[in-house]
Parts: C-alpha cells; structure tokens; sequence
C-alpha cells in the first residue's frame, strides 16, 4: 500500500512531505521513523486520490526526468550528502508519482542494505543494463558520484542528440502528409466533378484520365476498403519487425534508404561508440561492455555485427581488427579504435568517434531541406504532370468542342 506523509526532521525541523510503500499504516509509520523523521499525518493514497494524482501517475519516466535524478543524485553525493539522505531529498522534489514511487522502492531496498545498483534492477524496464552496469562499475571502485555525473552528462547527450534526430524526420513527414493530402482532394472531390462533366459532353478521354477517373471512382465508393488496407500494412509491418527475420529484413531496407539510410547508420555510431566509450571509461571490461551495447543498438544489422565483435574479442582478436572487416562500420572509425588500442585510449578514442558521427547528424538536420528539395521538386513535377493529362487536357477538349 501507498501512504502519503507529512512530517518533520528531529534535527532542523524541516517540513518533508512524500509517499511510502509499506503493507500497513503501523511499518510505514515505522520506516519514517527510521529515518530521523517526526510524522504528523500519514494517509493511505486510496483516501486521498484525486485527479490530478490519476494523471500524473499515469505519466511515464522520460529520459529527461532520468537525467535529472542522476544528475541531481550526483551532485548531492559530491557535496558529501549519504545516499540515503540523497534519495530522500529526490523523492521530495519529485511530483511525479510513478517516478516517486519508484524512487521510493530504491531508498527501501538501500535501507534494507541492498545495493544502488541491485536496487535499480528491479526496475529494469526503467533503466537499461548499461545504466546499472555502470552504477555497479562505479561502487566497486569508489567513484560512483563521479560515475553518476559522467553518465547524466552522457545521458543528457542522447536526449539532445534523439531530438535532432526527431526533428530530422518532421520535415519530410510533414511534407508527404502534404502531398498526400492534395492527391486525396484532387482524387475524391476534383475528379469526381470533372467526370460528370466529361461524361454530359461526350469527351473522348486520355488513358491517364480514364485511370485517374477509376482510382477516384474506388476512392470515394470504397474508402473504408482503403483504410482497413492501411491499418492492415501498417499492423503486418509491425507484426513482421517483432519477428527476427523481418526486423533484419526491414532494418536492412531502412539502411538503403537515400540520405535517411546515413542519417540511421550515422545515428548508431553514435549510440554504440558512446555507450561503449562510458563502460570502458568507468572499468567495465570490453566483452561486457560489447555484450551491454549489443541490446541497446537499435539496428539488428548491427546488433549482428556486435555480436561478432564480441565473438572476436573472447577469442583474443582485437576490436578494432574485427571492425575493419565489418561492410557496416566506417574505416574511419576503425582506424580511430586502432590508435585508441595501441595508445591505450580506446574509452577516448570512441568518445571522439561519438562526437563526429554527431556532428554528421547535425550537418544533414541542418542541410535536410537541401537534400529534400529535388525528391520534392520530382514528386510535384510528377503531381502536376498527371493534373495536366488528367483534367487540363480533356478541359481543352471539351472547349474544343463548344466552339
């Protein structure tokens, strides 16, 4: 059960409010009580639910509020504070109640002796393995503040670098949905009306006309035939990318894809050099590392290209020996990897491979338009042509005819 609680610390008297996971009011007047706390009001939430409460808890946790809790969490740690009384503070000042529970649940399994790190795996449909990994990296040697303020720093990257990545894909969706929409008025309320008027007149129409008539016709008589069709495209693709084979099959389509194919393969050096780079960096071995990065890379084309890598590496190949043979990973990356492994710098080395990749993304959001422009140019070119055939054509016909 939830409580929801209001009380008093015994040495400044300052006001704390929050809730507390206990299974009854007696252990979760105990539990605040543990902790130096003077309660003076503990309420069960199913008293005092309201709707407010029923929207924020039904609000996920984002990756931003992820990177502010460990940045917060780091700092506090820094500034000398216990983890405990770290996570106290946090479950505070959060308002959100899915992520103040499950900041709740971590402080009880810290108090009962546990772990950060084992505590956080209990949620880890929150956080990703490489996040424990590297909080559990970071207590073996002593350094998990510093851990904590690399991987909200890394953390705070990813969101930046997702949003570019996003913002990448709004301009050319916006402007097929565009030209979706022209085609589907000219198609359901421009061709049907010529039509009546080609067929009181006699007009001896062109093929392209009499198509685009028969594509309108089925259009407008079977519309819901079309949507199921879609909601059926769209349902077997996402049915298909659940099974290996078409995961592989469309992830290697995605990849062919003009311009978009390097903005995805350019977005996962990003991803795996990063991630790869932080492990290293904090201690954890390559294989585990390799092994970590595998289940965050998006791509199974290279998730199938990690998994060989690490394969390698067990054997006692080198990293980047393994990545020189690889069709999907860019020379330049493995040359950086190659210095990295000679100089004993590869943690630095894939943090620089990270930062360029990077800025290869930034290049094509900010060029995006340039690019965009001559497919757009084609299309109307192509949206124009079959107006003209279709509709201006038999127009000149039937003026023809008048006069």
């Amino acid at each position: 059960m939830l409580f929801k609680y209001s009380a008093k610390t015994r040495d400044t008297l300052t006001t704390r409010k929050g809730e507390i996971e206990a299974p009854d009011q007696p252990s979760a007047l105990k539990q605040l009580q543990s902790r130096g706390l003077i309660v003076y009001s503990l309420i069960s939430t199913k008293e005092s639910i309201s709707i407010l409460d029923s929207i924020k808890g039904s609000l996920g946790i984002s990756l931003t509020d992820k990177v502010r809790i460990t940045d917060n969490l780091a700092k506090m740690l820094i500034a000398g504070l216990a983890l405990t009384k770290s996570l106290e503070i946090l479950i505070a000042q959060t308002s959100k109640k899915k992520l103040n529970d499950l900041l709740q649940s971590v402080l009880n399994d810290v108090e009962g002796g546990s772990q950060l790190s084992m505590a956080l795996e209990k949620h880890s449909d929150v956080f990703p393995e490489s996040y424990i990994s590297l909080v559990r990296a970071g207590e073996v040697s002593g350094k998990l503040a510093s851990v904590l303020e690399q991987l909200a720093e890394t953390m705070e990257k990813q969101r930046q670098f997702r949003s570019k990545v996003s913002s990448a894909m709004v301009y050319p969706g916006a402007i097929m949905f565009i030209m979706g929409g022209v085609f589907t008025v000219l198609m359901v309320f421009v061709i049907p009306q010529m039509s009546d008027i080609y067929k009181l007149n006699n007009v001896q129409l062109p093929l392209m006309t009499q198509i685009m008539i028969k594509i309108s016709d089925f259009m407008v008589n079977f519309w819901y035939i079309m949507i199921l069709g879609i909601i059926g495209i769209i349902g077997g693709m996402k049915y298909a990318y659940m099974t290996p084979a078409g995961k592989y099959t469309i992830d290697g389509i995605l990849l062919k894809i003009p311009a978009f194919g390097n903005l995805i393969k350019n977005s996962v050096m990003v991803e795996f050099s990063r991630t790869l780079s932080l492990l290293s960096n904090a201690g954890v071995n390559i294989v585990d590392g390799l092994e970590i990065v595998q289940k965050t890379v998006g791509n199974s084309l290279y998730q199938q290209s990690v998994e060989m890598f690490t394969e390698d590496v067990k054997h006692g190949y080198p990293l980047s020996q393994s990545m020189m043979r690889d069709p999907l990973i860019p020379t330049f990356a493995a040359q950086m990897v190659v210095v990295g492994e000679e100089t004993g710098t590869v943690g630095e080395r894939l943090l620089g491979i990270a930062t360029f990749y990077e800025g290869e993304v930034d290049k094509f959001v900010k060029n995006i338009s340039t690019l965009i422009e001559p497919i757009i140019m084609v299309v109307l070119g192509i949206l124009v042509a079959l107006l003209v055939v279709s509709v201006i054509v038999p127009i000149y016909q039937l003026t023809t005819q008048i006069g």
